[in-house]
């Protein structure tokens, strides 16, 4: 159910509406009475794909994050702003330059928090990244754990927090920051699960140095819907919060599960880290070249066999955040089950 802190007649606007977590918070929305929802999109026709008659209740205005001036007024009269809506790598596209994260997700986070606070809006909550901590080297991250973003993404999610958080400083912005881990569930094009399911099937899922111990942290949509809007109504503004399922999944774990639901019965392929690491310096540089995402950086390998054990109290405390699923049958079923039927997989 809607935090009932989130006041009878509150406006609230959502950007990323037609995305893969901003769908799930809409309809989230639009179940509670008594709440109107206005959105931000570039594609006001993808509305009526994603929520069919519902879509007549969506106040709609259009905009573009990487342009400024399309974001004057669309904060008037809002109460809360849920702004989800980010640029992602696997959604990078030939023809773009890596510069597109930093004009979307720093710069278009900024413009719009300026218009929030032109307008009066008292609670700003922020859909960030664990990216924006980059390759971590603790044995356990917390949200005072260093943040070392390296690549082109991590960096602008890393300066849009510092953004907002300046704005919270300077000027009073009810900014709350979260910082979600892997997210599964339904809605999702493309991304890294279906990469998971794709190698697994295949049984190349690299598994460097035989690392199956180390800590993956994930976080069902459901979820984080739940604690962004545990971000409207409680805990200070100014803060940041990580979340995730609440357990402790290992790769050992999840690529059990995911090669059971994709029938494989050796989804892994042991690689030595030294020879994987060789590969990814060759081809991340061609990959550039060619203007493609590059299937596997060195950054990401550090990714895949860094211990991801990160800690939610702040969010438990702060926020009352209380999350409900931890099933991995669950989490990764039903991420598999959308995959399938949208003919991903």
């Amino acid at each position: 159910m809607l935090d009932p802190d989130l006041p009878f007649g509150s406006r609230v606007l959502v950007t990323g509406a037609t995305g893969f977590v901003g769908q799930h918070l809409v309809r989230r929305l639009l179940s509670q009475p008594g709440i109107a929802v206005r959105v931000l999109v570039r594609r006001p026709e993808r509305l009526s794909e994603l929520f069919g008659h519902d879509a007549g209740r969506l106040e709609i205005a259009t905009g573009d994050l990487a342009e400024p001036a399309s974001l004057v007024g669309v904060c008037e009269g809002v109460a809360s702003v849920f702004h989800t809506a980010a640029k992602v790598p696997y959604a990078f596209v030939a023809g773009e330059t890596p510069d597109i994260f930093g004009r979307v997700n720093a710069a278009g986070s900024e413009a719009l928090a300026r218009e929030a606070l032109h307008s009066g809006v008292g609670r700003f909550v922020y859909l960030s990244s664990t990216g924006a901590m980059g390759t971590p080297f603790e044995a356990v991250g917390d949200e005072t754990t260093p943040c070392r973003p390296v690549s082109p993404y991590e960096r602008s999610k890393r300066a849009a927090e510092e953004a907002l958080l300046a704005l919270h400083r300077e000027r009073g912005l009810g900014v709350v920051i979260l910082r979600p881990c892997l997210v599964a569930g339904e809605g999702k094009r493309g991304g890294e699960f279906l990469r998971l399911f794709r190698l697994c099937r295949r049984g190349l899922f690299p598994v460097l140095g035989g690392r199956l111990d180390v800590e993956k942290p994930l976080i069902l949509v459901d979820d984080l819907v739940h604690a962004l809007l545990r971000g409207a109504s409680h805990g200070p503004a100014g803060e940041v919060y990580l979340v995730h399922s609440g357990a402790r999944h290992t790769l050992g774990a999840i690529l059990e599960v995911a090669g059971r639901l994709v029938g494989s019965r050796r989804p892994a392929l042991r690689i030595p880290f030294p020879i994987a690491l060789a590969a990814a310096h060759l081809t991340t540089p061609v990959a550039r070249w060619l203007g493609r995402p590059p299937p596997l950086t060195p950054v990401r390998l550090r990714l895949f066999v860094a211990d991801r054990r990160i800690l939610i109290d702040k969010a438990r405390d702060g926020l009352r955040y209380a999350p409900s699923h931890q099933d991995l049958e669950e989490m990764l079923g039903r991420t598999h089950a959308w995959y399938t039927r949208t003919g991903q997989l």
